[in-house]
Order: structure tokens, then C-alpha cells, then sequence
């Protein structure tokens, strides 16, 4: 009668690790990053999911911009693979 077919997959699995990218306005050492030069980087570590990657972002930043300076900006993450450009 009916031939029932399973849907096509359209949508690309969900991401298994994230990555945050900065950008920094400044030549700064940042430890583990090393010496980073002005533009977009991507941060050292991976998680597991986009909220707890963006969490650590925002608190990095917090803890790296002095008061009333901007020295490194939040730009967001991204999949493992993708960049921020």
C-alpha cells in the first residue's frame, strides 16, 4: 500500500565541542595562549556545550579587562571547526 519511508536527515549533528574566540585589542601574554597579537583568536580550551562555553568567555573577559578598559572582547563560540571571521 503506502510505502512509509524514514524522513531524510537535513540538519548536521549537534556540535560535540565548542570553542571561543576573542577579540583583542592589544598585544597581551595571556599564559596559555602565549604572546597574542591584535585580531581574532581562538581560546585554548573546548566544551561540551555553547552555554557553558560562552560562560567561560564572558567570565574570562571579566577577569582579564581592567575597570573602564577594553582590552579583549567576547566574539562568541563556535563548533569545533567553524571560525569567527
Amino acid at each position: 500500500m503506502l510505502d512509509v519511508k524514514p524522513a531524510p536527515r537535513t540538519h548536521a549533528p549537534p556540535a560535540k565541542a565548542w570553542r571561543n574566540y576573542y577579540r583583542i585589542y592589544r598585544v597581551m601574554d595571556l599564559g596559555r595562549m602565549g604572546t597574542v597579537f591584535p585580531g581574532i583568536h581562538g581560546g585554548p580550551d573546548t566544551f561540551p556545550s555553547k552555554e557553558i562555553a560562552e560562560e567561560h568567555g564572558r567570565a574570562a573577559v571579566n577577569a582579564i579587562n581592567w575597570p573602564n578598559r577594553c582590552m579583549i572582547e567576547f566574539e562568541g563560540a563556535f563548533p569545533e571547526g567553524d571560525r569567527a571571521n
